[in-house]
């Protein structure tokens, strides 16, 4: 069996966290997960740092802040999908009592 998908194209990022920079090569798809996330990082980092952390602190905490963010969003993720089952399970028990 041939493969006629077309290769993965990348794009090029740059990070800046403290004094180190980094190029990452991400998908081209997600580059702009990268550049927003990215600058969300860094106003996050800013907010802590007005109320008085050193850079590492603030990095640590929205680091944190951002898990739990994840987190967050998977636990709405799967009530949602729980919902969406039970509401094709009731979905389907109604059409079958109408069969």
């Amino acid at each position: 069996m041939m493969d006629n998908s077309k290769p993965k194209s990348y794009a090029t990022v740059f990070i800046k966290i403290l004094d180190k920079g980094f190029n990452l090569s991400v998908p081209a798809e997600h580059e702009v997960y990268y550049r927003e996330g990215y600058e969300v990082f860094l106003h996050k980092i800013k907010i802590h740092q007005e109320k008085g952390y050193s850079p590492l602190e603030a990095i640590s905490l929205t680091s944190i802040d951002c898990l739990v963010a994840l987190q967050k969003a998977q636990d709405q993720l799967n009530k949602l999908i729980a919902a969406l089952e039970d509401r094709v399970d009731d979905l389907d028990s109604t059409v079958s009592e109408a069969l």
